[in-house]
């Protein structure tokens, strides 16, 4: 088989879902010179692209971080409530979805150190955009006397994301099912974190009478 591109693709997107495809039907990382097999590409014809499959790994993981960004936006744009409780809900439904389909990105991405997480500039900007737009429902929440006037709102982005990657990894290990009998793990995962989120954002006689 010859390599033959895609009407409006590229190398570079053809080797990262072809690498995506051999290692979600295997549970192996390919090798470079498995995915030039795939492609019908000669040996070496990806040198130039990507030189180790490490870079292949990080381009996976880019591009699944890249979906999950857009999902947020499209979920957002699209929602007929503005309330935060309902928009934060929505959001922790698609990162439950998304793992449930990307899940060895998800187990990719949480396992990297710090230090490589943040040297990677696309990770890092997809990452940022996603925390922005829960900080400014958090924002809203608080003008609504959802939170405290002095909440710290970056440390409860960082509580809720942290929160919510801990869920869906027993999510993601079946270790969820067995507190609630009757129940798959994405459901206990889903109401696990709407009970966070409504235990976080719920307004106070205290906070609505100031």
């Amino acid at each position: 088989m010859q390599y033959q591109g895609r009407p409006g693709g590229n190398l570079y997107v053809d080797a990262v879902e072809t690498f995506t495809a051999l290692f979600g039907q295997t549970g192996a990382i390919p090798s470079v010179g498995r995915v030039e097999e795939e492609l019908g590409l000669k040996p070496g014809a990806l040198s130039a692209v990507f030189r180790d499959e490490s870079q292949l790994l990080r381009a996976m993981a880019q591009n699944a971080w890249m979906r999950l960004h857009d999902q947020c936006v499209r979920v957002m744009a699209g929602a007929t409530e503005s309330d935060p409780v309902t928009q934060f809900e929505l959001l922790a439904e698609v990162y439950i979805d998304w793992a449930h389909q990307h899940p060895r990105e998800f187990a990719l991405i949480g396992s990297m150190p710090a230090d490589e997480f943040q040297g990677n500039e696309e990770l890092m900007r997809y990452e940022t955009a996603i925390h922005e737009l829960m900080l400014r429902m958090l924002v809203r929440a608080r003008d609504e006397r959802m939170l405290d006037r002095d909440e710290n709102l970056p440390l409860l982005v960082s509580t809720a994301h942290t929160f919510a990657y801990g869920a869906i990894s027993k999510m993601m290990l079946g270790d969820l099912s067995r507190w609630v009998p009757g129940w798959t793990d994405r459901e206990v995962a889903r109401d696990m974190l709407h009970l966070f989120i409504r235990k976080m954002l719920r307004p106070t006689p205290e906070l609505v009478e100031a």
